[in-house]
């Protein structure tokens, strides 16, 4: 086979051409500098994604720890606490001291052996279920927020009326109060039910990680329903309750309910989508849309991508 000239490449291929090989004219040369200049961009583009990837999963292996060495350190203080009785009552000297260190040494090998089961337990719930400690703290959040939800329901329903006010004006007027009055972080907001995976939960406001922890949250610069836009919701996969587990199951048509404390929102699934930690795109607004996002890590027990589930509005009834 008989060479072509160096630099020469057939369209589209990406090679770039070794630097200080011969070129046989001033627009090789052009389209050289294009394919390198092309090529740093990739690469860089390539890194940016890496680099917000590995801090998306450091901060949520971070928050993971946090939450492991706080477990670890109230376990050892009950152990201690269990093996801190025997040795003083042991006291000083006498022919029974090494009965009592044979026992208790039984007593820390047994410690240690429902500690380790403990853990395998927790281990295998985790990944058949969820993960078992945190599920039973977002439970009892759970029941805080139910409380603090009917508290704002009594809030806009003893709210002023306006008259001669359409039940749409008025879910407008009322979504537009409740976004506008900036809730805190973790604080109710509405509630969401699907039916086909199971879940009947409370949202709440801002996605960080002290908010998410109670529930499913509400984007911060996303609208809530009632108004145009697009409603955003991230939750959790394996801990905390889990609320998104299992929302790769949700296809087309699939019911998504939202009870806010001024009416109930029926919206219904129109696709999903696999994109990355980085890509806010689906939770844009466009003009004259109702839309709901929910979005998660994917896959299961990775912080690598996320999960993107779009689902536009069919009905809207006023509380």
């Amino acid at each position: 086979m008989t060479p072509g000239p160096v630099g020469a490449h057939p369209p589209g291929d990406d090679r770039v051409t070794p630097i200080g090989a011969r070129r046989t004219s001033v627009a090789d040369l052009q389209r050289e500098v294009e394919r390198l200049s092309t090529a740093l961009d990739l690469a860089e583009t390539r890194r940016r994604t890496a680099e917000r990837t590995l801090a998306d999963v450091a901060s949520m292996a971070a928050a993971d720890t946090m939450d492991l060495r706080a477990r670890l350190a109230e376990l050892q203080a009950r152990l201690d606490g269990a093996t801190a009785a025997p040795a003083l009552a042991a006291g000083v000297g006498g022919s029974d001291d090494r009965t009592r260190l044979r026992a208790l040494r039984r007593v820390l090998l047994l410690a240690g052996l429902v500690i380790g089961v403990a853990l395998l337990a927790d281990g295998i719930l985790t990944i058949v279920w969820q993960e078992p400690i945190t599920a039973l703290q977002q439970s009892h959040d759970q029941a805080a927020l139910r409380t603090d939800l009917q508290g704002l329901q009594r809030t806009l329903a003893a709210a002023p009326k306006v008259a001669r006010e359409s039940s749409a004006a008025r879910m407008r007027r009322q979504a537009l109060t409740l976004l506008r009055a900036k809730r805190p972080d973790g604080s109710a907001l509405g509630s969401v039910d699907i039916p086909r995976i199971g879940l009947k939960t409370v949202f709440v406001e801002s996605t960080v990680h002290n908010a998410l922890k109670k529930g499913p949250g509400h984007y911060r610069g996303t609208v809530l329903p009632g108004l145009y836009g697009t409603v955003g919701l991230a939750g959790h996969r394996t801990t905390y309750g889990a609320p998104f587990r299992r929302v790769d199951e949700l296809s087309p048509g699939s019911r998504i309910i939202l009870r806010m404390p001024y009416g109930r929102f029926t919206y219904k699934v129109t696709g999903s989508r696999i994109t990355t930690p980085s890509d806010a795109s689906a939770l844009v607004s466009h003009a004259g849309t109702r839309r709901l996002v929910l979005t998660a890590c994917h896959p299961l027990y990775s912080a690598a991508k996320r999960i993107v589930v779009s689902a536009r509005l069919v009905s809207a009834t006023p509380a």
